[in-house]
């Protein structure tokens, strides 16, 4: 009970999180909107989401707050998508930093840890640069994501769940506002997400019976590409986080209990089922935008499997002559790549 109620009290932090965002950029709108037309360009976009991501070390965070604010039109579609896809880049620092700080025997085993983190680095890269030409040349995902919004749109609001969580969150806000000033709150909100998005995780893999049980079901389960890939579609989508369940994989790496071939299937899996935060934070914000933002973001990895799902072999080869040929991995070499990932989209961002 202890448990289920560690749940659903981070699920309400969630929903109001967003609710507080929300209300708090309807009275920030000269502000952010003159600042969001005038600074990001398209590289720009990428970049700010990149490195935010890499500091807050959450997409379902980042995601979440681009689709409020294209939901209440400070951000284009175009510039969220970009935006989503700099925080699918930025995510994979959080495996990064798992495995370097995974204690290992030899530094053979430190490598196979490191190449888990290394293929999901690599793989969102070559997703980044994807995206943006069929969305630069040929528009695809905002018209594609779009499209299907404004077709599920008003099936969604059948549901009314906007109502219901007016009901449970207006009267701690309105509180709030009557001594905070906006920005304030705008901040407030997105920590109070962070928060509740770093802890709902952890809350549902206890409920199912802790971390050991999870590595067990998936050293268990990893016999089939596609299989793999289902798998990690459905523990991210469960969990909330591609974070948590791909750093999963690395302590099994340095084990020897599961190879990096069989580690991708389930990461690329894994990037389609950490959209659905985004997606419940769209339903919440009720603005079709915003519900395209959150279809945009899980286009992105659904051309990522179509493309990179037939040819793992490439991936592997790739991340293996990366690790072994051109960074002969150590733990301060592994720092120094930590460093620059979050150096490289700051430059971008101060330069451009």
């Amino acid at each position: 009970m202890k448990k289920w109620l560690k749940l659903v009290l981070f699920l309400y932090l969630f929903i109001f999180s967003i609710e507080l965002i929300k209300k708090s950029l309807i009275f920030l709108e000269p502000q952010i909107g003159s600042f969001l037309t005038n600074n990001l360009s398209p590289i720009k976009a990428i970049a700010a989401g990149w490195f935010t991501t890499s500091i807050v070390q959450s997409s379902g965070a980042v995601s979440t707050l681009a689709s409020a604010l294209a939901g209440q039109g400070f951000l284009t579609l175009e510039t969220a998508i970009y935006v989503l896809i700099g925080a699918s880049l930025g995510t994979t620092i959080t495996a990064l930093i798992i495995s370097f700080l995974t204690t290992t025997e030899s530094k053979t085993d430190y490598r196979h840890g490191f190449e888990i983190a290394l293929v999901y680095s690599i793989y969102s890269a070559l997703l980044v640069i994807i995206v943006l030409v069929l969305e630069g040349f040929f528009k695809l995902f905002s018209k594609s994501s779009l499209f299907l919004a404004t077709a599920i749109s008003p099936k969604l609001s059948v549901l009314g769940v906007p109502d219901i969580i007016g009901t449970i969150t207006s009267p701690i806000i309105s509180i709030l506002k009557k001594s905070i000033p906006d920005f304030t709150l705008l901040v407030l909100g997105f920590v109070i997400l962070i928060f509740a998005l770093k802890y709902i995780g952890k809350s549902v893999i206890a409920v199912l019976g802790g971390e050991f049980k999870a590595k067990k079901f998936i050293k268990r389960h990893f016999n089939s590409p596609i299989k793999i890939y289902v798998i990690g579609a459905i523990l991210t989508a469960i969990v909330f986080s591609s974070s948590i369940t791909i750093s999963l994989l690395v302590p099994l790496a340095v084990a020897r209990l599961i190879n990096l071939r069989k580690a991708i299937p389930f990461i690329l899996g894994a990037d389609l089922g950490t959209f659905t935060d985004t997606f419940l934070a769209a339903i919440i914000i009720g603005k079709p935008l915003a519900l395209a933002t959150a279809i945009a973001y899980a286009l992105f990895a659904v051309v990522g499997a179509i493309i990179f799902l037939p040819n793992i072999t490439l991936l592997r080869k790739m991340t293996k002559f990366a690790s072994k040929r051109l960074i002969k991995i150590s733990r301060r070499k592994a720092l120094y790549i930590l460093a620059a990932f979050i150096a490289i989209p700051l430059l971008i961002i101060l330069l451009l």
